[in-house]
């Protein structure tokens, strides 16, 4: 069974070596299923030159136990080699938040070598209509040969220090707010180095029509009783500010770190809380902004700001111990691991389903999103949901157009791995403490998928019969079903299987495409799943181990219903012919559609 957190801590405390003189962060799990994790504390213990930083207990039979550890290269090599590759290490890789930075891609260029003129500062004051500073905005600077950026102050002001540049070959300037206003773009803006340069912000109107993602994702076509009541969704993040007056109600959390009682509650970086406001949020008329499964009940796992890879074990540890329906993981790194993804694949197996994001630099598609056990969600924007002198502006110029006025922002990852795509650009949310601002990236397309997946868990009939079981073919029928449903856009390695259709997925519209795959293609899959996780323990090199396979989500390849029971009433009998129906088509005495 697994250790309580507390059991989890109180292990790494006593069981703290030393510190070596220098060292990285490395992930150990013992090859052999049988090692516990006090056994694995003992083994390196008398490896030596090992600092053991924390551990996680055993789960079951289908996880070990990891002890994260700080090592030189040289001790970590000589683990490898011990014992008949007794061990599985990998380095403890730091993780990312998926937000966007505030210029697009295009800007991003390394300066050239040659300065244009002598070193020089830029004074930018940032004011709202009413002449109110605005704290805390981001101001960026692109030049031909330097870049600056910072954040305002309480004054509103920030002064930026151009190297080798002049104030007048400052080529892109952009301004984003931490809450409350658009963000501002200037080409050629005319900057002077002598004198106090002014911008103003456009508020953000709470009789404005902010949310177009719940037209593109059909949230608006769905009866308002579907609400994702009795789901718990876990938010694997920066934090929640709950001090926010529409998120007030979210009361369960950790820090996986072990911080203070209740750190979670607050979100200094500002990632986590628009992710649930868009999941969870009570209905708040006057600003036109709610959460798209409210009545779900929001677990907070809080990621530090120096976040690694291990972190995201206690996460799912935490989700498992909290009954978690689904997850929802807005971090991500280059490179993938085994020790995570052989965690994820046992949390799957027991029910908790992962939706990440792809991220947003723009290359492949981030891991653990790249998981065959995990969703990948892209962002996409629209045309016109945004001023034409903001940051969005210049994104939608340089995307890529899938149709309907929808585009792929140049930052959104990509590639075979990506499962689907859904609203990342100028998406108007929660912000930290009590406001709300425009956001951009990958992690609120990941929070849109997310909330859907509440209400079909909650609402459609196939998780009340045939999948109400905690399991792997619980989630990928979960996946299969978000995926068959959604209107395909674009090419598959920018948009996956399109835009998730909420109406669809739910059955209150009809016109879905089942999936042809043969029925047995689900077996299969599962098997090469268990072989994967199996490799590990019968020998697997340690380059293979460090890089699992990367693909898009598993699902159960059986036919999708084409009348979900979904808001419908039905009689006693017709639900019962529904459940034998299902349980045929599991066996496989059935292909019926």
């Amino acid at each position: 069974m697994m250790a309580s957190a507390d059991d989890t801590r109180s292990a790494s405390r006593s069981s703290r070596r030393p510190k070596p003189a220098s060292g990285r962060h490395y992930m150990i799990a013992p090859v052999a299923s049988e090692v516990t994790q006090q056994e694995l504390v003992d083994r390196l213990k008398r490896a030596g030159n090992i600092e053991i930083l924390r551990t996680y207990a055993e789960r079951e039979a289908v996880a070990p136990p990891i002890a994260v550890v700080r090592m030189s290269e040289e001790n970590a090599a000589a683990l490898r080699r011990s014992g008949a590759g007794a061990f599985v290490v990998e380095p403890d890789r730091y993780l990312r938040a998926a937000s966007f930075a505030a210029a697009p891609l295009r800007f991003q260029t390394m300066p050239a070598m040659t300065a244009l003129g002598p070193d020089s500062t830029v004074t930018i004051q940032v004011s709202g209509k009413g002449g109110e500073p605005i704290e805390q905005a981001e101001v960026r600077l692109l030049g031909s040969q330097a870049s600056a950026q910072g954040q305002t102050g309480k004054d509103g002001r920030i002064d930026l220090a151009l190297h080798g540049e002049l104030p007048e070959t400052v080529a892109e300037l952009f301004v984003n707010a931490r809450s409350g206003y658009w963000g501002l773009w200037r080409h050629r803006p005319d900057l002077q180095a002598d004198t106090v340069n002014p911008l103003t912000l456009e508020p953000l109107s709470p009789t404005d029509q902010l949310d177009w993602g719940a037209s593109a994702m059909r949230f608006d076509q769905l009866p308002t009783e579907c609400r994702g009541a009795g789901i718990k969704i876990a938010l694997i993040d920066s934090g929640v500010a709950t001090s926010h007056k529409q998120l007030a109600g979210v009361t369960h959390g950790i820090d996986v770190r072990g911080g203070e009682e209740r750190s979670w509650t607050q979100d200094f970086m500002g990632h986590g809380t628009p992710c649930a406001g868009l999941i969870a949020a009570t209905p708040d008329e006057a600003h036109m902004i709610r959460g798209y499964a409210p009545d779900s009940e929001l677990y907070v796992c809080k990621l530090p700001p120096d976040a690694r890879c291990s972190d995201l074990i206690a996460a799912l540890d935490y989700c498992l111990q909290a009954g978690i329906d689904v997850a929802c993981l807005g971090f991500g790194c280059e490179r993938g691991s085994a020790i995570i993804e052989q965690r994820i694949a046992a949390a799957k197996q027991q029910g908790v389903g992962v939706i990440a994001a792809a991220g947003n630099s723009a290359g492949p598609v981030l891991f653990p999103a790249c998981s065959p056990h995990v969703m990948a969600i892209g962002a996409i924007g629209q045309t016109g949901s945004y001023p034409e002198d903001s940051p969005q502006a210049v994104q939608a110029a340089a995307a890529v157009a899938v149709g309907g006025g929808l585009f792929v922002p140049l930052f959104s990852c990509r590639g075979p791995e990506l499962d689907l795509c859904a609203p990342g650009v100028a998406v108007v949310a929660c912000q930290s403490p009590d406001g709300y601002a425009v956001c951009d990236g990958t992690s609120l397309a990941a929070a849109h998928v997310t909330a859907l997946a509440a209400l079909v868990l909650a609402h459609h009939g196939d998780f009340r019969s045939g999948f109400a079981s905690r399991d792997l073919q619980r989630i990928e029928r979960l996946f299969q079903i978000l995926k068959g449903t959604a209107q395909p856009i674009g090419a598959p390695w920018q948009t996956g299987a399109g835009l998730p259709n909420a109406a669809q997925a739910l059955g209150v519209t009809s016109g879905h495409r089942p999936l042809a795959a043969p029925l047995d293609a689900g077996l299969r899959e599962m098997r090469r799943a268990v072989r994967q996780l199996d490799r590990i323990r019968s020998g697997a090199s340690g380059a293979e181990a460090f890089e699992p396979p990367r693909g898009p989500a598993n699902v159960t390849h059986l036919p999708l219903n084409p009348t979900p029971l979904a808001f419908q009433v039905a009689s006693d009998a017709r639900a019962g012919m529904q459940d034998l129906k299902v349980a045929m088509m599991l066996a496989g005495l059935s292909d019926r559609r």
